[in-house]
């Protein structure tokens, strides 16, 4: 399973810096996948027809990332490639849809129930990478054709600027608005973590009245003003003149719990978005009746929690001596805050899962699966998530 940049190189992991898209540089020889992230600059359709051309049966999927893409040379813009090889045990298949809002649940079931024909069975893993705004539905989606017992990572699709520039790909297909899912079968273990990694605080309320990504009413009162009041009021300004509150609210997300095990809460985070009037919109939904706490993050936590998400990922393994490669999907919005650090991210992966082939991607979204009294698959925000092939 190697990985690649667009730097060629001879005898090592394939990396494209933005710049060259030759095919062969990349050294690929019979890729059975092609997994490829990339910055929204590149020459990304280019790139995918020469991959098609000279590999015109392997699956070929992925998305953009915000400002870079990681592998194991560390964080920069351009293109990265992870591939599989025959014997790496790994069957896959992908498939990609337009879609919007109203119709990506039922477009998620149709491509799974394609996808569990071609596989002939379930798969192990999903990845899911999808453009931002609807993400839920496709979850939803997907587990109304295969169950819950699938485990579900990914992000969704980013640019630099938050300018809808963002795309997904199967094939040499472009989407601006819709999803690829790509399935992962194998008769070797496949490990995958989720974690935000912030700290609760004492300061918690219910959802009492919301629609979708809006909340307007935390205990009765409103959603903007309850949580100004929580966070010592960082959106001062936006309560009284409304507007985008993400820079502000980055380290100060709230939480929502997703299971209690032994002793250990596991949230799912939400990163509040917009002010308009006196309601809070988020990057994700949060339903009527939810109880949720301010969680609290800090610039350090987000350069430790890669380690610790692939510790997540491996709980209960005895070693990951026999890892082929991976992948990681790490939140822009968290990202933003430590930019100049971004190869830090990288080195922590490699520290943690080995000097094996793998490639990152920075979303504005992201999907995972939290293992506890039962698998419980999310979309959240400012989290990351590792999955890892033996």
């Amino acid at each position: 399973m190697p990985d690649a940049t667009s730097r060629a190189r001879r005898s090592q992991p394939h990396l494209v810096k933005a710049g060259s898209v030759d095919v062969k540089a990349f050294g690929l020889r019979d890729p059975s996948f092609i997994l490829a992230y990339a910055t929204v600059d590149f020459p990304l359709l280019k790139l995918l027809e020469g991959l098609r051309k000279d590999f015109p049966s392997a699956p070929i999927f992925g998305c953009t990332s915000y400002q870079g893409v990681f592998s194991r040379e560390g964080f920069f813009r351009g293109a990265a490639l992870l591939a599989g090889e025959p014997g790496d045990g790994l069957h896959v298949t992908a498939v990609a849809r337009r879609a919007n809002a109203g119709d990506a649940r039922g477009k998620a079931d149709a491509a799974c129930r394609e996808i569990v024909a071609a596989l002939n069975g379930k798969p192990r893993v999903i990845l899911m990478h999808a453009t931002p705004g609807f993400e839920e539905r496709i979850v939803e989606g997907i587990e109304s054709a295969i169950g819950h017992e699938v485990a579900i990572f990914g992000g969704s699709a980013a640019d630099d600027s938050i300018a809808g520039d963002w795309q997904v790909f199967g094939g040499t297909t472009l989407i601006d608005q819709g999803f690829v899912l790509a399935a992962f079968s194998s008769l070797e273990d496949i490990y995958g973590g989720f974690l935000g990694g912030f700290l609760p605080t004492s300061r918690a309320g219910r959802v009492t009245k919301s629609e979708g990504r809006k909340v307007l009413e935390i205990d009765g009162r409103p959603a903007a003003l309850v949580y100004n009041e929580w966070t010592g009021g960082i959106i001062d300004v936006e309560v009284k003149e409304g507007g985008v509150v993400l820079l502000k609210t980055s380290l100060q997300p709230v939480g929502r719990v997703v299971d209690d095990t032994l002793g250990v809460t596991m949230r799912v985070l939400c990163h509040p978005h917009e002010v308009t009037g006196s309601a809070l919109s988020f990057f994700t939904e949060i339903p009527t009746g939810e109880n949720i706490t301010l969680m609290l993050g800090s610039q350090t936590q987000l350069m430790s929690r890669m380690e610790k998400v692939i510790q997540r990922a491996a709980a209960g393994q005895k070693g990951l001596l026999s890892l082929k490669g991976g992948l990681f999907v790490y939140c822009g919005g968290s990202l933003g805050l430590i930019l100049d650090e971004a190869s830090e991210i990288a080195r922590q992966f490699k520290k943690g899962a080995g000097d094996i082939p793998f490639v990152g991607v920075a979303t504005f979204g992201e999907q995972g699966c939290f293992v506890g009294k039962r698998k419980a698959n999310r979309h959240g925000n400012l989290m990351c998530s590792a999955v890892l092939f033996e």
